[in-house]
């Protein structure tokens, strides 16, 4: 393995108002890492799929009704992101529903690069008697560049801070509520990227929320364009892996075991939920980086958040360790490797956070509303 350079830290833009205002405010501060995004999946999309950027937007547009009803202020921003980057709306949709359009776009989407690990405690499992959660956030290379972290001060819902690749509403994440969130991407053999509410929308939809059992009940009860697990948690307490596909009711939900640990990498673990597990056909490495992430987190009696990062920069198992490192044979859209570690405190309000791979980031702790990271 070589050892990349150091990641600086992400960006960091806060912004307030209504949602066009934010919109505005987002657009104009990442406009140069927006941009860089459009292009960068302009390249993705033609590099597996062939289309051009016209076509990937003209898929995007499709889940704009879709969108619209299910959260008119979630596309007020993305109006406004645009406005304020300078491009037009259905480059910020495309960037929204990336996930959903590299699925409906047919077996190519099946090679995308898509991984991720994450975890939750209780109070029971951590070291200061609190809930955590955490992840290593891996997707292709370019994220690593067009990644911000951006915190939104609002009145019409909780305040939050999200990683996020730039011009994207929300991803990882925390608000002043005290709920946090995690993710997974799965692939079922149900219909992807289907008419439905687009993943990346849902995720915002968490952040939104005023406690953890409300942001659950809103994924369970949604139209789901794309299969995803949802790892959630709040600072009361509660707990809860939703592992999606994009059928009417196919949801189901898991609990902390009676160590208070919740684990999860790429695979469904409720067979029931799709006839075939695609992801686990194309990349059975995701069954690894579960054992390993478990094997990390089961090995200390208590967890601290020093155990926690070095579990997230663990190389065990190489090549199927948990921190994932691009390699440089692959061609750039090729290129998975881990774009951030990431462990959430809700109590706190905290995210700590490595930019790039755990092993070798600094980490850096930012606490939600303060004036300084």
């Amino acid at each position: 393995m070589s050892v990349p350079a150091l990641v600086p830290s992400f960006p960091r833009y806060r912004i307030t108002g209504t949602p066009a205002e934010r919109g505005l405010m987002y657009g104009r501060l990442a406009r140069r890492e927006i941009r860089e995004a459009i292009t960068g999946y302009a390249d993705v999309f033609q590099h597996y799929q062939n289309w051009d950027w016209a076509r990937v937007r003209r898929q995007a547009a499709r889940f704009r009704p879709h969108i619209e009803d299910f959260s008119p202020a979630s596309m007020r921003e993305i109006t406004g992101i645009a406005e304020g980057a300078g491009v037009e709306t259905d480059d910020v949709l495309a960037l929204n529903t990336r996930s959903e359009i590299m699925f409906a776009a047919g077996a190519e989407a099946e090679r995308m690069p898509m991984e991720c690990t994450s975890f939750a405690l209780t109070a029971q499992a951590s070291a200061d008697r609190t809930v955590l959660a955490g992840q290593n956030w891996d997707w292709i290379l370019q994220a690593r560049e067009t990644a911000v972290l951006v915190e939104v001060t609002r009145e019409d819902g909780p305040d939050f801070i999200t990683l996020v690749e730039a011009g994207m509403l929300a991803k990882i994440g925390l608000n002043e509520s005290g709920v946090g969130l995690c993710t997974n991407t799965l692939i079922s053999s149900h219909l992807e990227g289907g008419p439905g509410v687009p993943y990346h929308i849902l995720l915002r939809s968490v952040l939104d929320s005023e406690d953890g059992a409300s942001a659950a009940n809103r994924i369970k009860a949604a139209s789901r364009s794309n299969s995803a697990n949802y790892l959630i948690v709040d600072e009361s307490g509660f707990c809860q892996d939703l592992e999606t596909t994009p059928k009417a009711g196919a949801v189901q939900a898991f609990l902390p075991d009676d160590d208070g640990i919740i684990t999860h990498a790429n695979h469904f673990l409720a067979d029931h939920l799709t006839p075939r597990d695609v992801y686990l056909e194309r990349k059975r490495h995701t069954l690894a980086r579960k054992e390993l992430i478990d094997r990390g987190l089961r090995g200390a009696e208590k967890l601290t958040i020093d155990r926690l990062k070095t579990v997230l920069g663990d190389h065990t198992g190489e090549p199927d360790n948990v921190c994932q490192h691009p390699n440089a044979s692959l061609p750039r859209a090729e290129r998975t490797c881990t774009v951030a570690g990431v462990i959430l405190a809700p109590e706190s309000r905290t995210m700590h956070v490595a930019a790039g791979n755990p092993c070798v980031s600094e980490w850096h702790e930012i606490r939600l509303s303060t004036t300084t990271a």
